[in-house]
């Protein structure tokens, strides 16, 4: 196959110039050098997710439909994120928008035989505050939800307040929630 197809099933790049993000590959923590592990030896260190990396974990997705030629590239995003971590995504449902979301998530939630749910969405940049106010209600009724039903919820809705140009180069957000998702899942399975 040529060098672009290879390219088309790889997730998204992770943006890298964050300030206090080390860029690439695995990222190594203080506590994981010699100079520094010493200081933790009666200290039992952890990372959501470091266990049960074989078992496979079972998805279901939450996803907006406005915005469809985005929403595409966030759900192959999302596709290829869960294969790399052997996980599956059995169940997708399209909703008109964030809005409409919870009710739906909820049901996935309810559904035993998922591990964890991911909301993937974008809410854009408008001339009036609906969009954030969308955004705020929405993010405290899927972590009460998460809460409530103990299985984790991935968050990868782009914005409140993004610009076209902005989600772009987001669409990584949805591979970033999934990864999150699966590695959480696998904390609550132990």
């Amino acid at each position: 196959s040529s060098s672009s197809e290879q390219q088309q099933e790889q997730p998204a790049k992770i943006q890298e110039t964050y300030q206090f993000h080390s860029p690439g590959g695995k990222v190594t923590f203080a506590h994981e050098t010699d100079a520094e592990k010493s200081k933790w030896t009666n200290c039992e260190i952890s990372h959501v997710g470091d266990v049960n990396e074989e078992t496979k974990v079972k998805l279901g997705i939450v996803i907006g439909e406005f915005h469809d030629q985005l929403m595409n590239r966030m759900l192959e995003d999302a596709r290829l994120s869960a294969l790399a971590m052997n996980a599956e995504i059995t169940r997708v449902v399209f909703v008109p928008g964030t809005y409409e979301a919870p009710l739906i998530l909820e049901n996935m939630l309810m559904d035993d035989s998922l591990d964890a749910a991911c909301v993937l969405g974008y809410i854009e940049k408008g001339s009036t505050l609906h969009g954030e106010e969308m955004g705020n209600t929405c993010s405290l009724i899927f972590k009460q939800l998460e809460l409530e039903y103990r299985k984790p919820v991935g968050m990868g809705i782009i914005g409140p307040g993004a610009t076209a140009e902005q989600a772009e180069t987001r669409v990584a957000y949805a591979g970033n929630a999934i990864r999150a998702a699966i590695r959480m899942a696998r904390t609550m399975m132990v």
